[in-house]
C-alpha cells in the first residue's frame, strides 16, 4: 500500500499558515538519488576491471536497499560480500556516493504543482531536513526549491546537535518568523512525526515508498 503524496493534501495545507517539509522522500523520490549514485559507483567498479558490467552492482544494491530499507547501515558492506568483493573498497564508493551529482533529481509535476499552488496562496513554507549539509544542498539545488520556501534548514549530523525529532531547530525558526498555524509534513513517522509531537505541532504522513 503506497502512502498518500503532498498534492493528494494541498487544499488541507492551504489552510495553515506555515508549512514545513522534510526533503528525501518526501518532496522527491529518494530512489532516483541513490539509483544515480550506485550507477556512478558501478562505472568506476568497471572503470576499474572488477566489473563486467555495470547493472550487476546496480542491481545487487538497489534490490538490497529495497529489501532492508532506506536506513539499513549495511547496504554497501553486504553488497561487497554478495558480490565476492573486497571489503576495502567501501571507503572508495562511499566518497563517491557523497560526490553524486544527483542527475536523476527532479520535481514530479504534481509535486511541483502542489508547491506552486501553495505558494500562490502565500504560505509560508520551510525545509528542515536533516543530512550531510554538502549533499543536502546539492539536492537541493537540483530541485530548485528556494524559489518556493522561506529558509531552509539543513541538520547535518557533524555539525548540528539537535537533529530531527529533536524540536530546537523549530524553535530557532519560531525566533526568526512568525509561524503561526503550523503542521510538518514528512515521509518517516518516527523522526518527522515525532519532531512535530515534540514541538507541539500537527502532521501530515505522506511520501513516495510502501507504507
Amino acid at each position: 500500500m503506497s502512502m498518500s503524496r503532498i498534492y493528494d493534501h494541498k487544499k488541507l495545507l492551504s489552510g495553515y499558515d506555515t508549512i514545513l517539509f522534510d526533503l528525501d522522500g518526501t518532496l522527491y523520490n529518494s530512489d532516483q538519488f541513490y539509483r544515480g549514485a550506485f550507477e556512478d559507483m558501478a562505472i568506476w567498479l568497471v572503470q576499474q576491471g572488477l566489473q563486467a558490467e555495470p547493472d550487476t552492482w546496480v542491481d545487487c544494491v538497489m534490490g538490497l536497499k529495497i529489501a532492508k530499507g532506506n536506513e539499513y547501515k549495511r547496504l554497501i558492506d553486504e553488497a561487497l560480500t554478495l558480490l565476492d568483493m573486497d571489503m576495502g573498497l567501501k571507503n572508495r564508493l562511499l566518497a563517491i556516493y557523497k560526490k553524486h551529482d544527483c542527475k536523476y533529481l527532479c520535481l514530479d509535476p504534481d509535486e511541483r504543482g502542489c508547491l506552486d499552488y501553495l505558494h500562490s496562496c502565500r504560505k509560508q513554507m520551510f525545509i528542515i531536513t536533516n543530512g550531510s549539509r554538502q549533499l543536502q544542498e546539492r539536492k537541493i539545488k537540483k530541485l530548485e526549491l528556494h524559489r518556493y520556501v522561506k529558509e531552509i534548514m539543513i541538520l547535518d549530523p557533524l555539525t548540528t546537535v539537535g537533529l530531527k525529532p529533536d524540536p530546537v531547530s523549530f524553535d530557532m525558526l519560531r525566533n526568526r518568523h512568525t509561524t503561526g498555524k503550523t503542521i510538518m509534513v514528512g515521509d518517516r513517522f518516527d523522526i518527522d512525526g515525532r519532531f512535530a509531537q515534540n514541538a507541539g505541532i500537527d502532521f501530515l504522513g505522506v511520501g513516495f515508498h510502501g507504507n
